[in-house]
């Protein structure tokens, strides 16, 4: 370790949260990562070093010696900082046992947020195989100035703080209250309501402002441009699924954020684009080249999921995705829906897995050198999309590995450093996550570039192959290419604002 190291690691020791890097003892670090290639995309670092840890830290990056209480042999393996997921919406243990196996060591819930966030994050604290965060939840918290009787909202709460977070609970009981909230707009005197309640929970800790509002077209234009102006002020991002599919809905968030200033990271941008998504990536190229603070993020898989139940399936939606009811497959059997079986799910609700792009599209998005990888991650169940399992693994195992469309290094930067810098700006804590760096938090995911693929596929969830070790804050959750039972190392990654 060089001096201009050793500076930087005593004052990450000095500034971190309370004693959370142990010291080192005469066995040497907690746990050391041995003639591994460690690649950091921020740094360009791409060679084979040993890694110490020491706590929840790194502590030594060196081709010296080194001793551990612990020594994995990385050898032939790459070290690569922990993958950050923006969007997951399965914020269960049980899903995150999935998320591991590909790498994920930090999984957010940023397109739809989380309503209510304090109690959330209060009830994972000590729970959480992996780090975990949200946005605030527009969509639920638009609904709050519709119900008609305070009380019921105070309720809610009551009952949130004696009994911990419910998300049966927090949505069921707005959903009772209200009917058809997805088609209402606001009134003036609502819109003053949303504010305080988004204001809220940004000082609640929410790391910006969710906004999936194609799945409520009563949300106008105006209620939209309001809520980008508390962007900007707060310079908190927002996160959003744009009105409809297409171009229309991308100009409306693009022109949103253009003359507000807000801060805007478009979701999934190949289901959002379809068959525009050149012109999408070419409108957020120019975007960034004038200076804008704006964004996007794809998944490598060429269907959709969400519920039928939505809006995106009301009259008309065979036109507008360019699809029929066998392309519809629903989660719970697998099975490809007719008319009339459409018509049953509907009624009944639940998830479906909508097969709607093609792979060049796919490709297309991959390759821009600004979008990043993001799973939008369905919550477990055995049939569920495998995006959910294989976002990480299937980019690098295919689109690396076996295609060529892009180098090991950038797309670990997609992974990493990227969605880390997307966050910083509201969330300082995210400067120390997705670096491989002396300091940096011990977010580590350790794969076989040789080997590393998904596995799960549309007939069910599967663990991806090929990585081999996942350390979240220096404690290790996957090991030797499985999952270590009874670990919940996963800490809170708050917003700035947080009281």
């Amino acid at each position: 370790m060089n001096r201009n190291q050793a500076l930087f690691l005593f004052l990450a020791l000095i500034v971190s949260i309370p004693f959370e890097v142990a010291s080192q003892s005469n066995s040497g670090y907690d746990i050391v990562l041995e003639g591994g290639r460690v690649i950091d995309p921020e740094t360009g670092l791409d060679g084979v070093r040993n890694v110490g840890i020491m706590g929840n830290r790194i502590a030594d990056i060196s081709q010296n010696k080194m001793a551990g209480k612990r020594t994995i042999n990385a050898s032939g393996l790459v070290v690569s900082p922990g993958f950050i997921d923006l969007h997951v919406h399965g914020q269960t243990n049980k899903a995150h046992q999935y998320q591991v196996r590909d790498g994920v060591t930090t999984a957010l819930e940023l397109e739809g947020g989380i309503p209510f966030i304090e109690h959330w994050i209060d009830s994972k604290r000590g729970n959480s195989l992996v780090n975990y965060g949200a946005s605030v939840a527009h969509a639920v918290l638009r609904v709050l100035p519709m119900v008609e009787d305070i009380d019921i909202v105070k309720a809610l709460n009551d009952s949130l703080n004696a009994n911990g977070w419910s998300e049966k609970l927090a949505y069921q009981q707005l959903d009772a209250n209200v009917e058809n909230a997805n088609n209402r707009s606001l009134t003036e005197t609502e819109l003053k309501e949303l504010d305080g309640f988004l204001k809220t929970e940004l000082n609640n800790g929410a790391l910006g402002i969710g906004i999936p509002v194609g799945y409520y077209p009563g949300a106008t234009g105006r209620e939209l441009l309001k809520v980008y102006q508390i962007s900007a002020k707060y310079n908190a991002p927002i996160f959003s699924h744009t009105r409809g599919f297409g171009l229309p809905g991308i100009n409306e968030a693009i022109a949103n954020a253009t003359v507000t200033g807000a801060p805007l990271h478009i979701v999934h941008i190949n289901s959002l684009s379809l068959g525009e998504i050149d012109v999408s990536l070419d409108m957020i190229a120019s975007a960034q080249a004038q200076g804008l603070d704006i964004t996007t993020e794809l998944y490598p898989y060429t269907a959709a999921s969400t519920h039928i139940q939505s809006v995106l399936f009301d009259e008309g939606w065979q036109e507008t995705l360019g699809i029929s009811y066998g392309d519809l497959q629903w989660e719970a059997t697998g099975e490809r829906l007719t008319e009339s079986t459409f018509k049953k799910y509907r009624k009944q609700g639940g998830v479906i897995i909508i097969h709607m792009m093609k792979p060049e599209w796919i490709e297309m998005g991959i390759k821009a050198p600004f979008t990043i990888i993001a799973s939008d991650g369905m919550a477990y169940a055995p049939g569920a999309h495998p995006r959910t399992a294989g976002t990480f693994s299937k980019v690098l195992g295919q689109y690396v590995r076996e295609n060529n469309h892009l180098s090991l290094n950038d797309a670990l930067a997609k992974m990493t450093i990227m969605p880390a810098r997307r966050l910083e700006a509201i969330s300082p804590a995210m400067r120390s996550k997705g670096r491989l760096q002396i300091g940096a938090d011990a977010d580590i995911t350790i794969f076989s570039p040789e080997k590393i693929i998904d596995k799960a596929d549309f007939s069910g969830m599967k663990y991806s192959e090929g990585i081999e070790y996942v350390l979240v804050n220096g404690v290790i959750v996957v090991n030797s290419g499985k999952s270590v039972e009874g670990v919940f190392p996963g800490r809170p990654v708050l917003g700035k604002y947080k009281n």
